[in-house]
């Protein structure tokens, strides 16, 4: 009992360090930036999150289908996107949800497949949108929304699955799969083509520690890249960052 009483005391010391430490070095030679503060406050993008069960975001985060906090990214998808609501065409989403806890990055067996679809199908009301996931058993046709069986890791398989989608020029791209570099890099390799010229590609949940190796990754590209970190009174260390890619 005591043994278990100091390695939590010793983790909620070291955990913030190892994090200062990885994230220091991970923008390491990034030497220009802005910090934005701002105060709490309801948008559409996290009331459509309640509403569904989709973790991007939250106004009232007691009633939930996950065990975690949920991120505050759509504070800045809000800023990001609400002047294109009615513009945005084409969204695609890698990652639907699964609840099948045997299944790596799960959210529980409490989880809702598809609620994120549903919050970008509510809000950019003139669009379709298509999903992609590894579990076959969550796979469904709604209004407006597409989904399809889509390994990540696997180039035939992305390759496969924009053949049965047969649309391009995608206004909005979101990878929240596997939330790994090497899951990222490969579908974002064989999926980057299909983006719109002005769209924006993002790659969420992104660990401090595999920040560097898409700094490295990106740096031999001539993609127009920002690395994003969210902070939050219960959200401040661990997959708090994204990255936005534009052409």
């Amino acid at each position: 009992m005591k043994n278990n009483i100091l390695t939590r005391i010793l983790l909620k010391v070291i955990n913030p360090i190892r994090f200062l430490i990885t994230n220091h070095r991970s923008t390491s030679g990034l030497e220009y930036k802005f910090t934005v503060h701002y105060e709490k406050s309801p948008n559409l993008l996290s009331e459509l999150c309640d509403k569904y069960g989709s973790d991007k975001g939250s106004i009232n985060s007691e009633d939930k289908p996950f065990t975690w906090t949920p991120h505050n990214y759509t504070d800045y998808y809000e800023h990001l996107f609400a002047s294109k609501k009615e513009l945005v065409t084409k969204v695609f989403e890698c990652g639907i949800g699964t609840n099948n806890i045997n299944l790596v990055s799960n959210m529980t067996a409490l989880g809702k497949p598809g609620a994120s679809l549903r919050v970008w199908r509510d809000y950019f009301i003139n669009a379709t949108i298509y999903g992609a996931d590894i579990d076959r058993d969550i796979l469904f046709q709604e209004s407006r929304i597409e989904t399809y069986y889509m390994n990540q890791l696997d180039p035939t398989s992305i390759h496969n699955f924009w053949a049965n989608v047969a649309k391009n020029d995608f206004d909005i791209m979101l990878d929240d799969g596997l939330h790994t570099f090497d899951a990222g890099v490969t579908l974002f390799e064989n999926s980057i083509q299909y983006l719109d010229s002005s769209g924006t590609y993002i790659i969420e949940d992104i660990y401090t520690k595999d920040l560097i190796k898409f700094r490295q990754y990106f740096n031999q590209t001539s993609y127009k890249v920002e690395y994003i970190t969210f902070k939050s009174p219960e959200h401040k260390f661990g997959d708090t960052s994204i990255i936005s890619i534009r052409r």
